[in-house]
């Protein structure tokens, strides 16, 4: 449902934010390299969400980026509003132009149903939420090495 922009945005503003419960800025390479996202297409897409001012970035030594509100304030859907735009809680399931409450396709109910769901999940759920997770232990972001 989302596209890899976003997912890769996802995941880079809460280890954005997670470095920032801990009191530094992240820089790009960081980003990356935890991440294991190719770094010239991460990069364009944290300076994009820099633009729209979703966060903000220092250059030079100790630079990198950082949030400048609070992550409970940032919503999921802002991230994917601001990438990829709310089409894909309104596009139909099957591809048809005229599909609608009043001129449903076949699998309009069960489709609307689940993404109206996602809207409320995304819409709820803030970076504070997701970072708060991963805290647990529970849940990661970055590559899992097991141990053999």
């Amino acid at each position: 449902m989302l596209s890899k922009t976003t997912e890769y945005a996802l995941r880079a503003v809460v280890y954005i934010a997670m470095g920032n419960a801990d009191g530094h800025k992240v820089g790009i390479k960081e980003i990356a390299k935890e991440l294991d996202l190719p770094v010239h297409f991460i990069g364009k897409i944290l300076q994009d969400l820099v633009r729209k001012n979703v966060f903000s970035s220092a250059k030079g030594p100790g630079g990198g980026f950082y949030m400048h509100r609070p992550a409970n304030d940032i919503s999921i859907l802002e991230i994917v509003r601001t990438i990829d735009g709310l089409e894909a809680f309104k596009r139909c399931g099957m591809g048809m132009k005229q599909c609608s409450d009043k001129h449903p396709c076949p699998l309009h109910n069960d489709i609307k149903a689940y993404r109206d769901h996602l809207l409320k999940v995304f819409s709820t759920k803030t970076i504070q939420d997701l970072v708060d997770s991963i805290k647990t232990g529970k849940y990661f972001i970055t590559n899992v090495h097991d141990e053999v």
